[in-house]
């Protein structure tokens, strides 16, 4: 399939060391079979097989890998490849339409959240790729269908009436109403009240093609917008720094609490 991103996606690395809310803290890391097969052949210790395979925190909460200087233990041993799916893919997010899946940074992590709020212009989408049924990239060569060189976030923008010809009714309907809602964050005067918008919208409206609650997601996403920026007009350092992490905290806190985020969509539904 091929695969999506807004064209500041492939900006992002991970700051390590440099990050002051690392997300190796606060939770609970989860370990897929092959990792956990990868980490008993290599002697990595503090995994429990108790429920779903998982590091055993250390007090605070902390990765047991975490070294004091903020770096991973693991990636010092033995290179980047060898980190389980869930720590290689963090922050990353996923959408899946018909023939193609969008990828996507999450707002929780440090870094994502400065590229994301820190950006000028309007959402704009372009093919990095091509990726497989999970939404992993596997290629960033799309062949003879348009090239690439998004790299630096160039390219083609995307548009699913143009490139994909079978592009269902029920999922145009709903493109079509994430493009009015991306429309209204266009015509915002704050640019970073735009992108924090932008970011809710891409991020959260997609799902309703799975789980039906468009509505919930709609109220869910209004609220957050109302919530993020209520707390940034109250705050009374104004700089950059101080809003971005506060959005980052609420999409910790919220949005990244999925029983939190379900009673709210819960409550906007009906």
């Amino acid at each position: 399939m091929k695969l999506i991103a807004p064209s500041y996606y492939q900006r992002f690395r991970c700051i390590a060391g440099k990050c002051r809310h690392s997300c190796c803290k606060g939770w609970e890391i989860d370990i897929d079979p092959v990792s956990l097969e990868r980490f008993k052949s290599l002697g990595v210790g503090c995994i429990s097989e108790e429920g779903t395979p998982h590091f055993i925190l250390k007090e605070g909460d902390v990765c047991p890998h975490l070294k004091s200087d903020g770096l991973c233990q693991l990636i010092c041993d033995h290179g980047e490849d060898v980190l389980c799916d869930i720590c290689r893919d963090h922050p990353r997010f996923r959408n899946f339409w018909t023939g193609f899946a969008e990828v996507g940074l999450g707002l929780s992590c440090e870094e994502a959240a400065r590229i994301i709020l820190s950006e000028k212009e309007p959402l704009r989408l372009v093919r990095i790729g091509l990726c497989d049924e999970d939404g992993v990239q596997i290629s960033a060569d799309l062949g003879q269908d348009g090239g690439l060189s998004a790299v630096e976030g160039e390219g083609p923008a995307f548009d699913p009436a143009e490139s994909e010809p079978d592009f269902p009714e029920d999922e145009a309907w709903l493109w079509e109403l994430r493009e009015s809602m991306l429309g209204r964050a266009a015509a915002m005067k704050d640019p970073m009240a735009a992108r924090l918008y932008e970011y809710l919208v891409f991020r959260h409206l997609a799902d309703a093609l799975y789980d039906g609650r468009l509505e919930g997601r709609i109220g869910f996403i209004e609220h957050a917008f109302e919530t993020v920026t209520g707390l940034w007009s109250g705050s009374p350092d104004k700089s950059f720094e101080a809003l971005a992490g506060i959005a980052r905290r609420w999409s910790e806190e919220i949005e990244y609490n999925e029983e939190k985020k379900d009673a709210l969509i819960e409550r906007f539904e009906g």
